[in-house]
């Protein structure tokens, strides 16, 4: 009898040293329900076939800029920025090169901006399913004039505009002190 209400402790002592230590996190994988290259461009609200001319980024996404040649699907600009994770493959990140040739896949986010991701099925030429998917999208038109421009990280850009503010207001306060003592001396 005597063992029985010592092991009841010691199984609550290891179970609360487990919680002590930590619950493990889930696991984050990137995870795609299809791969098939016709119903992957039905389910595009955007797409085109262009150039990768650069990228650039911040700690949330990519931002590759395209120089489009055909728009497939969707409203595209000459130059295009396309939005990707920054996580890498955990948070389907896609690293394209730049140079590439590719027919860009992608949806239209919460911000506006064009999206894409490994499970949008953006293909660089020469890839197995690049022709299908270029066929499943159907006849190419010319893009619309301009840039879409795609800003990163907009606190950057908030505090610019703060930091220009408190600039405007000591600026101006110091002409104030300036004219003060110019009328005094004269």
């Amino acid at each position: 009898m005597g063992a029985r209400p010592l092991a009841v402790p010691a199984v609550l002592a290891v179970l609360a040293g487990g919680l002590v230590l930590g619950p493990v996190g889930p696991a984050a994988a990137c995870s795609c329900v299809s791969n098939d290259p016709v119903e992957l461009a039905d389910h595009a609200d955007v797409a085109f076939v262009g150039v990768l001319t650069s990228q650039r980024s911040d700690d949330d996404v990519v931002a590759h800029l395209f120089t489009v040649e055909d728009v497939l699907a969707g409203d595209v600009r000459r130059s295009q920025d396309v939005v990707t994770p920054n996580a890498g493959e955990a948070a389907c990140g896609v690293e394209w090169a730049s140079g590439a040739t590719m027919v860009v896949l992608g949806r239209v986010d919460e911000h506006g901006r064009v999206a894409s991701d490994l499970c949008s099925g953006s293909v660089p030429a020469g890839a197995a399913a690049y022709d299908a998917t270029v066929r499943a999208l159907g006849e190419p038109r010319d893009p619309l004039p301009g840039r879409s421009m795609v800003a990163l990280d907009p606190a950057d850009a908030q505090e610019l505009l703060w930091a220009a503010a408190v600039v405007g207001v000591v600026g101006a306060l110091g002409m104030v002190v300036v004219r003060r003592l110019t009328r005094r001396d004269g």
